[in-house]
């Protein structure tokens, strides 16, 4: 497996940003993925690639001729290709990746993110593109493409294609358990153009919070299986906001925005909604202040181990499997 990281011939301001591309490089080196990247040895592009190397790591750096010069191509990868414009590079580390995962950057990153996130919005392509949030480096992208998708100019599906994490353990684990969602562009529902209503879809935001194994999830009064705590979103909130207000009037728990970072997203069949009825669940997680004690309409809360899957929600129960697989449940 290789993972293209797109990244800059800067390291921006202090420290933080070299370092989480070093932590990265060094990563992708001991799990055995394969890095591919703008092939320089300055800026961010420098340090994930001899972060790699260092730590034994394969890497295939890929420049335009008129960069080499420019961008002091680094003489020292596994491979290094140069090929002729920028057009080609990006079709070329496309071609060599399995995946995708962009450091904070300037312009040349964004361009190169937008590029392979079109791509897979198109459908032209199913792998998984992440962004490494670095002290919440992107948080003003993200609710940024939440307004799009508010707007109507994106669909929900397009924006789940763009996973993103603080840590780059965690992001390469997040890539690792990747479902491509439904791509954007499909053939039309038959019985859509027949004038029959097109199934409806729930916007439902939660927080994922795990203690010692065991996980927290609520119930609420008159329902027979266990969510985890948040809900639906109102009008023009963000993600942050959302699951910051609906765990505080579900579980009284007062969520530290700066925090809050996308766990997963999955769809599932909504329970206890008429056939037909999806969710799209997405998840967070946060540190908070305060012990979890139910509110409102809560009539139980219960920290939950994998073996009590069955005692939740469809789609709580895929957030269970990806939580198991990683280790955190028991």
């Amino acid at each position: 497996m290789r993972i293209c990281v797109f990244c800059g011939s800067s390291t921006g301001r202090g420290e933080r940003y070299a370092a989480a591309a070093r932590e990265l490089g060094t990563l992708l080196a001991q799990r055995g993925i394969g890095l591919v990247y703008g092939g320089a040895s300055v800026g961010t592009m420098g340090v994930v690639a001899d972060a790699a190397l260092g730590a034994g790591g394969e890497v295939t750096g890929v420049i335009p001729r008129q960069l080499v010069d420019r961008e002091l191509a680094h003489q020292g990868l596994t491979d290094l290709r140069i090929v002729a414009d920028m057009h080609e590079r990006k079709a070329l580390m496309a071609e060599l990746a399995d995946g995708f995962v962009a450091l904070p950057g300037g312009i040349g990153t964004l361009e190169e993110l937008f590029e392979i996130w079109t791509w897979g919005h198109l459908g032209l392509h199913r792998k998984p593109l992440a962004l490494l949030d670095v002290d919440g480096f992107y948080r003003p992208l993200r609710e940024f493409v939440a307004h799009m998708v508010g707007e109507g100019f994106l669909t929900a599906e397009s924006r789940d294609m763009l996973l993103s994490d603080s840590e780059p353990a965690a992001l390469l684990d997040r890539i690792r358990h990747y479902r491509t969602p439904t791509p954007r562009w499909q053939p039309p529902d038959p019985s859509v153009e027949n004038g029959a209503a097109a199934p409806p879809v729930l916007d439902v935001l939660a927080w994922v919070h795990v203690r010692d194994g065991r996980m927290l999830a609520a119930r609420t009064t008159g329902n027979d299986l266990f969510y985890l705590p948040g809900g639906k979103r109102e009008v023009g909130e963000s993600d942050t906001d959302a699951v910051v207000r609906e765990v505080k009037e579900e579980v009284s728990v007062r969520l530290r925005p700066e925090t809050v970072a996308a766990f997963t997203v999955v769809h599932e069949a909504a329970h206890g909604y008429p056939d037909g009825t999806r969710v799209r669940l997405a998840c967070f997680t946060a540190e908070g202040d305060g012990e979890p004690a139910k509110q409102g309409e809560i009539a139980e809360l219960a920290w939950l181990s994998y073996a009590e899957r069955p005692r939740c929600a469809p789609g709580v129960q895929l957030v269970m499997d990806q939580l198991h697989e990683q280790g955190t449940l028991r």
